[in-house]
């Protein structure tokens, strides 16, 4: 069983449905148990065509004891060998309050996945996620840098820490054909098209974005475009933001899209400015298209992107350097191709669906057996 208390679909859902249709079905029988309200309508509905069972609780808070009476009596009727909580942030599952619940209910095998653990610190839900984690067998985490925040700030035992960083579907990325986006927003052939795909809130870094495009437009490079491609809550300012700085005409929001594959592979660069991340799905995405990527130098993003070979790394907030870095690709479209190849072959060696799951999976039998978790390592 799988448990997701996320409010709508990010990047660490996406995790959990490229992660559950990989799982060797012989072997395992998936389901996943998400909180009733929650915008995950289509998520779910992807999952019950792959034949997963898709559950609700009502448990909302850390207090809220009828949630978690509910939750109980879920896990005594359907009865997992093994629960897998995913963790957007840091505190999600009630601050993992969550674990001990399902281990009175009879599942004794929990599993976790830390997707951000940077979040800041919170006493009380410290103390709570603390209390929780000695309920917990193993932690998977995505990046070599969420490690150290695991163990000396959230205290996490080392020994039940596993790093396995993102893997995405190749072959089902090579499906997706052209979005159209050029014709349909009346763009050039010869137009650069830069593209920021993410959740519209503040740690993406859009603004910071904005102000970079606008400095290339005011250099004489106007013959590029951006898309911003999501919804959220900055979304009113980034647009007056637009107007503010003269580049409305060419930065093109598009809001929540379901062929973000698709547009990824009709851009010439995407670009990733945001001031927290673990390691977006959309870097592999892109790389996988064979496209360039500049990034902010955070976290675990210097884990997938080579500095120079599959793109550029800026130092977040720095619209300097980032003005710099998309520049730099507009002038040299050689090096934008030689970056795309290396890129594309880099996901293939590194960062395929196939060797994440099969690594979860070896968690999931080492805490099942009662075995080490070192020799994963």
């Amino acid at each position: 069983m799988y448990f997701s208390d996320a409010s709508y679909f990010g990047g660490a859902e996406k995790y959990l449905e490229l992660l559950i249709s990989g799982l060797r079905r012989e072997t395992y029988e998936p389901c996943i148990l998400t909180t009733k309200g929650a915008r995950l309508q289509d998520f779910k509905e992807r999952l019950g065509k792959m034949g997963v069972a898709t559950l609700e609780t009502s448990l909302k808070d850390p207090y809220d004891i009828i949630g978690y009476v509910e939750l109980a009596r879920t896990i005594r009727k359907w009865e997992p060998d093994l629960l897998h909580i995913n963790l957007p942030g840091a505190y999600n599952a009630q601050a993992s309050l969550v674990a001990p619940i399902v281990r009175l209910a009879g599942c004794r095998s929990i599993v976790t996945t830390e997707h951000l653990a940077m979040v800041e610190k919170l006493w009380k839900r410290h103390f709570a996620k603390r209390f929780g984690s000695l309920f917990i067998r193993a932690v998977i985490t995505i990046t070599n840098s969420n490690v150290e925040f695991l163990t000396h700030v959230h205290r996490v035992p080392l020994s039940r820490v596993v790093m396995i960083h993102n893997g995405v579907d190749i072959g089902e990325l090579d499906k997706a054909g052209s979005s159209h986006v050029r014709s349909t927003l009346g763009l050039d052939p010869s137009v650069f098209v830069f593209a920021a795909v993410g959740s519209l809130i503040e740690r993406k870094g859009h603004g910071y974005l904005l102000d970079a495009f606008a400095r290339l437009c005011v250099a004489g490079l106007d013959k590029t475009a951006l898309l911003v491609v999501g919804e959220g809550e900055e979304e009113a300012s980034l647009k007056r933001k637009c107007s503010e700085l003269g580049v409305g005409g060419r930065v093109f929001f598009l809001g929540h899209r379901k062929d973000v594959q698709s547009i990824v592979r009709d851009i010439d660069c995407l670009v990733v400015p945001s001031t927290m991340e673990g390691m977006p799905f959309v870097i592999l995405e892109a790389m996988t298209a064979s496209k360039p990527v500049i990034a902010s130098k955070i976290y675990g993003i210097p884990e997938v992107i080579v500095e120079g070979e599959t793109g550029f790394m800026v130092p977040p907030r720095d619209v300097d350097s980032l003005c710099a870095a998309m520049q730099r690709v507009i002038e040299n479209p050689a090096l934008c191709r030689r970056m795309g190849a290396a890129g594309r072959t880099r996901v293939e060696s590194s960062f395929s669906l196939e060797r994440m799951v099969r690594e979860v999976e070896s968690v999931y039998q080492a805490v099942l057996s009662g075995g080490p978790l070192s020799a994963l390592r």
